[in-house]
């Protein structure tokens, strides 16, 4: 808990009396002697002050954005108040966060992405890899003018919407990256934004959403290995090269996009079809070694990109982010930034305190820890008691397990009854497979000759 710098901009502080602010701080410590970067004058909300308030409103349950800033002034009090550096009234800071944005949130992103691989080593891995999931997911806005000309009218057709595509740890739910942007984005667009950050160790898994040759190409030629499910909106060929040994698994495939096949090389892929006979799942990677993922390694692997689906009901109810508060655009962005980085934050201190205490981290559980860390939030000032503050959130953040209770049988819903209005369950066709022709293959044997190697 201690913390030798200027804390606020003011005088040195040594310790953090708060025992959240001081689990906060080591994920904080690039913003330790920055100054504000476009204030002309003497400032109260400092970036490092700015982000620890930002962080312990988004952690916060209150309903209004006024008063999550007043329990979140109550939590910075036991360090900052004494030296009278830190503004009083959220408006200060919203505008603080906002002016500060284009500096702090990079430097903060890169600072937790560091401290994400740093724990990832300690999570076990799954068929030896380590399993990240992408997928996005929509957040409800305010219906303003301003949140609709920057974000537009979502799905509904009613009110704004905001797109977050995100890279989760499928575990743990820790957020590896993010990009946040207008409801009619592509989201395949965010991931080849986030493919070359991917680390290397790693097989993203991803939906239907996530398909064709470009974004196929671009996790390939950075190194980055997937497995990624597909349906009949995909077209493959087979037997391009009938004379290459690796054809005669009979899983391998070629995405060759016609319209450039001048311009474009073939990419070998292979097809696993996992499943029941009755509801197969096609599943396309460029994992060709099948004892680097066999099929039934391939079909256990996949089954835990749900990780990514809990990520995100943990971020939108049990963090209260299923629709935020800001009416204007901008600050609605800064708001959701804060979000990420403080489920981030949260989730990193999880797995830290677990790992601590030698347990498993895979069974971390999101809504324990945000309990934990909320009740330390509520506690206020600690005063003479921080080390007795301390030692409950310590004791809390070592409980916080998901229960070894398994679902016998499936999740029904007693709310919604079946009607002719409730959809039916989807069902993926299977992608459109074909042999090459003649033309095709002395196609790509005089224009790719080293492919069939």
């Amino acid at each position: 808990m201690v913390s030798n710098h200027k804390v606020g901009g003011g005088r040195a502080v040594t310790e953090y009396r708060h025992p959240l602010l001081a689990r906060i701080n080591p994920y904080l410590v690039c913003l330790r002697e920055l100054p504000d970067p476009h204030a002309r004058r003497r400032v109260r909300w400092t970036p490092l002050a700015a982000s620890l308030a930002a962080t312990l409103m988004a952690l916060d349950a209150a309903g209004t954005l006024g008063v999550r800033c007043e329990e979140a002034l109550v939590c910075l009090g036991a360090d900052f108040a004494r030296h009278r550096r830190v503004g009083r009234t959220y408006n200060g800071l919203a505008k603080a966060l906002t002016r500060q944005s284009q500096t702090v949130l990079p430097m903060v992103k890169e600072e937790l992405r560091a401290h994400a691989r740093r724990v990832m080593a300690s999570i076990p891995t799954t068929a030896g890899w380590t399993l990240l999931a992408v997928d996005g997911s929509k957040e409800d806005l305010p219906r303003t003018k301003d949140n609709e000309e920057r974000f537009g009218i979502g799905d509904n057709g009613v009110f704004p919407q905001a797109l977050v595509t995100a890279i989760v740890e499928v575990h743990t739910g820790l957020p590896w990256d993010w990009r946040i942007d207008k409801a009619s984005v592509c989201e395949k667009n965010h991931l080849m934004e986030m493919a070359a950050d991917l680390p290397g160790e790693a097989l993203l898994l991803a939906d239907g959403n996530f398909v064709g040759y470009p974004i196929w190409s671009a996790l390939h030629e950075g190194g980055k290995r997937f497995l990624i499910r597909v349906g009949g909106n995909i077209g493959l060929l087979t037997g391009l090269w009938p004379e290459a040994r690796i054809e005669r698994h009979r899983d391998i495939v070629y995405a060759w996009p016609k319209p450039r096949r001048r311009e474009l090389a073939p990419l070998r892929l292979r097809l696993i079809r996992v499943g029941s006979k009755s509801n197969p799942v096609f599943l396309l990677t460029n994992v060709l070694d099948h004892r680097r993922l066999s099929k039934r390694a391939a079909g256990a692997v996949y089954r835990k990109r749900w990780g990514v689906e809990l990520f995100y009901r943990t971020f939108k109810r049990t963090m209260g982010f299923a629709k935020l508060r800001s009416r204007s655009g901008v600050r609605a962005k800064v708001e959701l930034e804060w979000g990420l980085i403080a489920a981030t934050i949260a989730a990193l201190i999880g797995i830290e305190s677990l790992a601590a205490g030698r347990k498993d981290v895979r069974r971390l559980s999101p809504a324990a820890l945000l309990r934990a860390l909320r009740s330390c939030l509520m506690g206020g000032d600690p005063g003479a008691h921080a080390h007795r503050a301390a030692r409950r959130l310590r004791e809390a953040l070592g409980q916080a397990l998901r229960d070894r209770y398994r679902r016998r049988a499936g999740k029904d819903s007693r709310h919604r009854p079946i009607t002719k209005h409730t959809p039916k369950p989807l069902k993926l066709k299977p992608p459109r497979i074909r042999r090459a022709t003649p033309a095709e293959r002395d196609a790509a044997r005089q224009n790719y000759p080293a492919s069939a190697a």
